[in-house]
């Protein structure tokens, strides 16, 4: 019976060959990745799916998001009537701890609260305060306002400044926000500015 010859085994490559191989691929994956990746944070699905769980849960829970607007340079609004300014709790409060799937890094304190006793019902409501933050190595990053009721909640968070060497200048700052009042019916209002300490609280009317 015949049988074919067998083939000899193919000789591995040298490893220079391999070696080059590899600093190529590295070097294009490199080019492309930079060249090619859109500008701002990298996806990261764990924070999405937080964030997802964390809106389901607000408006399961009664609670809506008011657009707000933060103004820099803050500059102290001129207010005919003052509301007093009080203290509350700490941390984001029992109506909201428990609802924050990943909870944000709050300021450490808010200090001094300016903010209008009285709007007209369709004008912006607008809040200066000065506050500290916890580490000079972040920065302000966000200001929501949740409203349930006739309860508003407005959060201050931060997030860590880019580069490892980066520090705010002061720990204490100024912040300006302001939210429109058309969706909010003729009444008593009631405010709790949150932080990792005290939260400031105060109470206005809209007419």
């Amino acid at each position: 019976m015949n049988t074919l010859p067998s083939r000899p085994p193919p000789k591995p490559w040298p490893m220079k060959w391999v070696v080059a191989a590899i600093l190529v691929f590295i070097v294009a994956y490199t080019f492309v990745n930079l060249f090619y990746r859109k500008p701002g944070k990298p996806h990261e699905p764990s924070a999405e799916m937080n964030s997802r769980a964390t809106v389901a849960r607000l408006l399961a829970a009664g609670w809506q998001r008011v657009p707000v607007a933060l103004r820099r340079p803050a500059e102290k609004p001129a207010v005919e009537t003052a509301a007093g300014i009080g203290r509350g709790g700490p941390g984001l409060g029992l109506e909201l701890d428990d609802i924050f799937a990943e909870r944000p890094r709050l300021l450490a304190s808010i200090d001094r609260v300016i903010a209008p006793a009285l709007v007209a019902r369709g004008a912006e409501y607008a809040i200066y305060y000065t506050a500290n933050l916890a580490d000079q190595r972040y920065e302000l990053a966000d200001v929501t306002l949740y409203r349930k009721g006739s309860v508003l909640v407005l959060i201050s968070s931060t997030e860590p400044l880019p580069g490892h060497d980066l520090l705010s200048r002061w720990k204490d700052s100024i912040y300006w926000v302001g939210f429109p009042t058309q969706s909010l019916p003729p009444g008593r209002y009631r405010v709790r500015l949150v932080a990792h300490g005290p939260a400031a609280m105060w109470s206005f009317d809209v007419r």
